[in-house]
Formats: structure tokens, C-alpha cells, sequence
């Protein structure tokens, strides 16, 4: 991955709707080049484009995360359960007290309940859960290529002209 690259990721995440021409410009280079570097990074799975919607605004009024602890030998096995439920938006492998971190979204408390008590619990290899309802989001963000350029030094050494 190279400098043009991170400049499209840093552009895409900072607004999906930039253009290739837009980026292109930034970069000094053809948007027939950004057009296939695009494709490659999406070829590669590096960058997917998607929209973003507030579920709150869909009306799934209970987000929550879950610590999960599973048995021995069963991790994979239970993320892939747990993964396949449409509630669940982000699932991780954690070190630590839980073996897995589950955020999910749900219509209202009653769906939340039977979400974790019937369909998590009913997993097996599943030993516990904890739940932790959120009150308030302050922040959600798919920046990650900002944060590469952070981690390049803030002196924009290596980078492509804008």
C-alpha cells in the first residue's frame, strides 16, 4: 500500500461520496489510476463502501454490548452463531474477562431480553453473558485511515500533495 492509496482511503472515510475524479485531482494522478486502485483495495477486502444508517432513527431503541464467555474450544464456533444473528453488528475475539464482545441492536428492552436470554444463552458453548446497555453514542467512526496518517507523524512527511 502506498502513499495514492492511503490518500483514498483518508478521502473515502472522510466522505464515501467523494468522487475519483476529487481524489484523483488530490493526488496528481488519472482518475483511470484511482478507478483501479479503488478496485484493488476492494478486491483485496482492504476498503468496502457501505451507507451508514443511525438505528436509532429505524427505531431500534435498545443497543448493547455484550461480554460473552465461552468454553474452552468453542470461541469460533459460537462467533459464527453469534455472527449470523441479524441483531449483531460487531462481534470480536477479546483477551481478557470475555471471550467475545457483541454489539447488537434491538427494537426495545422485551427484544433485548429475549435476544439474550433465549438466542445468545441457547448457543452452545455459551456460559455467560454480560450485558451493558448503551445510554448514549458519542462517538462512531470508520476513520481508520486518518489514524494511519497520525501514525505516519504529523509532519506529512510521505504523503501525497493536496
Amino acid at each position: 500500500m502506498d502513499e495514492v492509496d492511503r490518500l483514498i482511503l483518508r478521502a473515502l472515510q472522510e466522505d464515501g461520496r467523494t468522487s475519483f475524479t476529487d481524489i484523483a485531482r488530490q493526488a496528481g494522478v488519472s482518475e483511470t489510476t484511482i478507478r483501479a486502485r479503488y478496485r484493488n483495495l476492494t478486491d483485496q477486502g482492504i476498503v468496502r463502501t457501505v451507507g451508514v444508517v443511525d438505528p436509532h432513527s429505524l427505531g431500534f431503541l435498545a443497543p448493547a454490548i455484550l461480554g460473552v464467555v465461552v468454553a474452552p474450544g468453542h470461541g469460533d464456533a459460537v462467533a459464527r452463531a453469534v455472527t449470523a444473528m441479524p441483531e449483531v453488528s460487531y462481534v470480536v475475539l477479546t483477551l481478557g474477562q470475555f471471550d467475545l464482545i457483541v454489539e447488537v441492536f434491538c427494537r426495545d428492552l422485551p427484544h433485548l431480553t429475549e435476544f439474550v436470554t433465549g438466542t445468545v444463552h441457547s448457543v452452545p458453548g455459551v456460559i455467560r453473558t454480560e450485558t451493558l446497555m448503551i445510554a448514549r453514542s458519542y462517538k462512531l467512526a470508520y476513520r481508520w485511515a486518518l489514524a494511519m496518517a497520525a501514525d505516519r507523524g504529523s509532519d506529512g512527511a510521505g504523503g501525497v500533495a493536496s
